[in-house]
């Protein structure tokens, strides 16, 4: 082991470093000019947290690393850097958000090592640690450096005494609809309507419009609030849900209101559809000091913000554990591992402190989504386990309910485990058969659904025909059969039911097949449902997934089966017809293509284009028909409506269910006049299979 010199530091400004030596202060002088550029250049670095160990490089083209750390008052945090190349000299130097130099080590006597030991973090912020060659960009000096962040930083835990009042959070609107207030506390404490209380204080005044009974839409209101005196300091995560439209229906306008201390109220207002929910968070600090800080809706999986944590992630070897932190500045961790085809993989991530809420999101080789989870086996951590049908790089991304807009925080262990790989990539050929198991016919597609309630879930395939097998359709021409189909209607339940449809050996079509499971009644059991979906092709595991499920939730996942035999499991979540936000189509409203009353277009919706935006101009009292048909392929369309101030107004699966799986929006009345567009998709939303052409018509009534 190399002999290392420590320096010992509390963060303190430059002001205060007349000590150094003239020879650092030259140096110093000589650093803060490049310091300043790349600062001033945006340049945010690699997130790393405590027990971080990442490698480097310098030289002359690349003098300097940056590193970004999101730290908290009270954390105490130790940098180690070292090299074998003592001509490096490396040099560490701490910055804060906005560039001012704070804490340094500038000791060029140690040339293999630089290290900063015990530094206090007074402020919670964000910081920069920089490692440079000693001649800062002169010289020709170039290899690679270790760096090792450790000490102790913690989320939760710290607490902040409120003399004056306590926290109230108070949720309001104007409608006879049933909307719900959560929050969560930084210390792991949930208060809402099923658990009115947390050990920290926290506590539901009551649950307004419950169950639709006596619905009121003279100002509804809930409050959660925590009386004067201690309580957890930190992050509060507040969600808004829009639990039931009751007689009323239609999107909802609602305002959120915090107050810290019996001091000014803060506010946001906010729009939801039926099904949606809305993030926000309460921060406080152990000082005192808070804000409500804004989320949004819950739309699904955007990982758009996350490309520079997806290209630098960190590797994570088979078979180990690592360990990170999840917080409101750093709130995605990507690990990669290389995976070969056929190799059965399970990703565990595991809350250790604070109030994580821990979700998972494997990517694949080409960095599209393959699988997530949020809550495994009724508790809050994470789990993925599923195979692999491409050799290549994947990527797992560590990260909280809600990613950027969440609000839960805290110390968190990955772990990754794998069974040894199958020979060469999975194929499907006629002659391949599989393994009986429980007494189930044998297949060259098995599906499974199991499930632990006496509730009915429905299973249902649509074969690449576009037919489909369920229990009103128990077998399709391609050879598709409903064997099992537990707790249909409710009728002869058990608490340990099974699904089961699948294709006999010889009977394999190549293309897309769409995997439903639907959540169609309770049959009074209330207890919470786990289902676990397996999906072998050709005895190869494909799909091995576990999932919560409510009430009327439904959860999609596709596999493809190419010709040459190969097998793809796409993406897979929980989605609702209701509304089209999951499809993050706001970002794409300025590219719509202008259509006008009386016009027919046609377009086509494939994997890699599941919606297309239309835009036209209305005015208000209009009354307009929309019509979408299927003209080829398997597609299965559905329509959305959104009006000039950015609400769905409207929407439509199917012309008649069971009958005509075309798409209309009849007689609509406008109420407002300007820009509305046209979401054209099908049924599934970003997880459907189906594809293909429709034709598209607008017109006046």
């Amino acid at each position: 082991m190399m002999d290392r010199k420590r320096h010992v530091h509390r963060f303190y400004r430059l002001g205060r470093s007349a000590g150094l030596p003239v020879l650092a202060l030259a140096l110093l002088a000589g650093l803060v000019a490049p310091l300043t550029t790349v600062h001033a250049q945006g340049n945010t670095g690699r997130a790393i947290t405590v027990g971080d160990i990442v490698t480097g490089s310098l030289s002359a083209e690349n003098f300097v690393q940056v590193y970004t750390l999101a730290a908290s008052a009270g954390d105490t945090i130790t940098i180690d850097v070292t090299t074998e190349v003592a001509e490096l000299a490396p040099v560490v130097v701490v910055t804060n958000a906005q560039g001012s130099v704070i804490v340094q080590d500038l000791d060029r006597a140690t040339p293999t090592t630089a290290s900063i030991a015990d530094i206090e973090v007074p402020t919670s912020g964000t910081y920069y640690i920089w490692v440079m060659r000693g001649s800062g960009a002169e010289g020709e000096a170039s290899g690679d450096f270790t760096l090792q962040l450790s000490g102790i930083q913690q989320v939760g835990g710290q607490t902040v005494t409120l003399g004056s009042g306590g926290i109230v959070v108070e949720l309001g609107w104007n409608a006879a609809v049933d909307l719900n207030l959560e929050v969560r506390d930084p210390v792991g404490g949930t208060a809402h309507r099923f658990r009115p209380g947390t050990p920290s204080g926290g506590v539901l005044d009551a649950d307004i419009n419950a169950n639709c009974d006596a619905a009121t839409a003279a100002s509804p209101t809930e409050t959660i609030a925590w009386p004067a005196g201690t309580v957890p300091a930190g992050s509060y995560e507040i969600i808004t849900y829009y639990s039931n439209v009751c007689s009323t229906g239609g999107p909802q306008l609602f305002t959120l209101s915090t107050t810290v201390n019996g001091e000014t109220a803060q506010s946001l207002t906010g729009t939801l559809n039926p099904g949606q929910e809305y993030l926000a968070r309460l921060e406080l600090d152990a000082n005192g000091e808070w804000a409500l800080v804004n989320g949004g809706v819950n739309a699904g999986l955007d990982l758009s913000a996350y490309a520079g944590e997806i290209s630098t992630a960190d590797p994570i070897a088979v078979g180990s554990t690592v360990s990170g932190m999840i917080t409101n500045r750093v709130p995605v961790q990507a690990h990669s591992f290389n995976g070969s085809a056929g190799t059965a993989i399970t990703i565990d991530m595991r809350a250790q402190s604070g109030s994580l809420d821990p979700f998972l999101v494997l990517l694949g080789p080409d960095n599209t989504p393959l699988d997530s989870n949020d809550d495994f086996s009724d508790s809050a951590d994470a789990r993925i386990s599923r195979n692999l049908v491409v050799e290549g790089t994947y990527t797992v991304l560590a990260t909280r309910y809600g990613l950027g807009i969440g609000g839960t925080e805290g110390e968190f262990t990955l772990t990754l485990t794998t069974a040894e790989p199958a020979t060469g990539t999975m194929t499907v050929t006629p002659e391949a058969t599989t393994t009986e198991e429980g007494g189930l016919p044998t297949g060259a597609i098995e599906i499974k659904l199991e499930w632990a309630t006496n509730a009915d879930l429905q299973l249902l395939v649509r074969d690449p025909n576009g037919d489909s097998v369920y229990d009103d359709i128990p077998v399709v021409q391609s050879g598709g059969v409903l064997e099992l189909d537990g707790n249909v209607g409710c009728v002869e339940t058990t608490t340990s039911p099974v699904s089961y449809i699948y294709w006999p050996p010889n009977r394999l079509l190549p293309g897309v097949y769409e995997i439903e499971v639907w959540h169609q009644n309770t049959c009074n059991d209330t207890t919470l449902v786990n289902f676990g979906l397996t999906v072998n092709v050709q005895g190869q595991p494909v799909i091995n997934t576990s999932q919560p499920a409510s009430p009327d939730s439904r959860y999609m996942i596709t596999i493809t089966v190419a010709p040459d035999g190969t097998v793809v499991a796409g993406p897979g979540g929980f989605f609702s017809m209701a509304n089209a936000n999951t499809l993050n189509y706001q970002t794409a409203l300025a590219s719509a293509t202008p259509i006008t009353y009386g016009q027919t277009v046609s377009g086509s919706i494939t994997d890699q284009r599941r919606f297309v935006l239309y835009s036209f101009e209305g005015q208000q009292g209009d009354i307009i028909t929309i019509g979408m048909n299927a003209t080829g392929g398997t597609l299965d369309p559905a329509l959305y409506l959104i009006s000039p101030e950015g609400i769905q107004v409207a929407y439509n699966d199917d012309v008649t269910p069971g009958e005509n799986s075309n798409s209309v929006i009849s007689e609509a009345t406008l109420a407002s006049s300007g820009t509305y567009y046209i979401i054209a998709t099908h049924y599934g939303l970003n997880f459907g299979g189906t594809q293909g052409t429709y034709t598209l018509t607008l017109v006046q009534d």
